[in-house]
């Protein structure tokens, strides 16, 4: 593909650092031995009359694959769409699932490649299926990472996965870290909270032989925006019902992302990221423009000094979240135009969100141009290319 060869992005081999693959319906059922088939996750029509995806009797997710991209190249507004049900399979664009058809889009928008989270296994996908027996959990989770390893290897060296992993399981999850890294997938994305669904918070002792394996395999933990082991839906529940319906899915937004915090908010401040330097984190999907006030809130209340009380040993949450990790932002203008000097360059990665409902498409690398035309060159870089590229072991010699 042409790089591009002016604005602030020449020469850059672009990584965008969130995407999504919308699954194909047979994913599972076409892959699954006899005895699982009836009970992996298949799309079917419900007693709504809603196709949607569905783990036994309980809903996942909407069936259109979270794509708001239709099959002539425009983006569809969320609020003119049933959020239940999304745009029918028919209806999104072919490179939502097909990896030849994701490269050409790329090329149009002038991407060299992406980081690929998944749709009907993120979100709550991940509390329903832990209450499947173990050789069932396991086996869901397996075929999915069998299936985008494919789809990687499709994707001549520009798209790049997430792995999932069957976190209820502690000895099941390494095992198959270290079978995907065998694959070639290059990280792993799970949920931050699993300890509302009734796992060990993150801070437990449960969860260090996950990640000494995690950082023996240099495969970084990737906590998207929605992905939980609950299936609460307050998160979108917060507008106020009185709104217009264009307004409801920005506010539901911001506090889905804001979620985040709760996991950054936690991890500066726990034992983790000082027992294991080396493994690195990724906020994804959530801006970065809250980030330097959560930090700077914990330092303020954490490290204010009283007359009698020790001194605080643990380093400020700057500088832990510095040293392990990172944050993606797409829309905003005044996060990396403003904060970069409180985050730091080598935090912080660029996505479009393609092809959800927020995403940039059709002129993400224009409308990130404009955002980012007065950051200092070096930054742009780290933020465009290479952070991605380091991070998760990219081939950018390639192709």
């Amino acid at each position: 593909m042409a790089l591009p060869a002016d604005g602030p992005f020449a020469g850059l081999k672009l990584v965008d650092s969130d995407s999504h693959y919308s699954e194909p319906y047979d994913l599972w059922t076409s892959r699954a031995p006899a005895k699982y088939r009836d009970i992996v996750p298949q799309v079917r029509t419900g007693p709504d009359g809603k196709l949607r995806w569905w783990l036994g009797e309980r809903p996942l997710y909407m069936a259109g694959g979270g794509s708001f991209v239709d099959r002539s190249g425009q983006k569809r507004p969320m609020h003119r769409i049933d959020i239940t049900q999304g745009m029918s399979w028919d209806e999104i664009h072919v490179a939502s699932y097909d990896a030849k058809a994701r490269l050409e889009i790329l090329d149009k928008m002038g991407i060299w490649a992406q980081i690929v989270y998944p749709n009907t296994m993120g979100f709550a996908a991940y509390a329903l299926i832990q209450d499947l027996d173990r050789d069932t959990s396991t086996a869901v989770v397996s075929i999915f990472n069998d299936a985008i390893a494919e789809w990687q290897a499709e994707g001549e060296g520009r798209l790049f996965p997430m792995a999932v992993l069957p976190f209820w399981d502690i000895q099941a999850s390494v095992a198959e870290a270290q079978r995907v890294k065998r694959m070639g997938l290059r990280g792993i994305t799970m949920a931050g909270n699993p300890h509302v669904g009734g796992l060990p918070d993150l801070g437990q002792p449960d969860w260090e032989p996950l990640y000494e394996a995690l950082t023996d395999l240099g495969l970084p933990i990737n906590i998207h925006v929605g992905s939980t082991n609950t299936t609460s839906e307050d998160n979108f529940k917060t507008a106020w019902p009185s709104l217009e319906k264009r307004a409801i899915k920005p506010v539901n937004s911001v506090q889905m992302e804001l979620n985040n915090s709760k996991f950054i908010s936690n991890l500066v401040v726990s034992d983790v990221l000082l027992k294991y330097p080396d493994l690195k984190w990724v906020s994804v999907e959530s801006g970065i423009g809250w980030i330097p006030y959560v930090l700077e809130r914990i330092d303020y209340e954490y490290r204010e000094q009283f007359p009698g009380d020790p001194e605080p040993t643990r380093p400020p949450a700057f500088e832990m979240f510095r040293k392990s990790i990172y944050g993606t932002f797409w829309f905003e203008h005044a996060g990396p135009t403003m904060l970069l000097d409180y985050l730091g360059a080598d935090n912080v990665m660029w996505e479009t969100d393609f092809p959800h409902p927020t995403c940039l498409y059709p002129s993400p690398v224009e409308r990130s141009a404009v955002a980012m035309k007065d950051v200092d060159p070096a930054s742009v870089r780290k933020i465009m290319q290479d952070n991605a590229v380091k991070l998760y072991n990219l081939p950018l010699g390639d192709g």
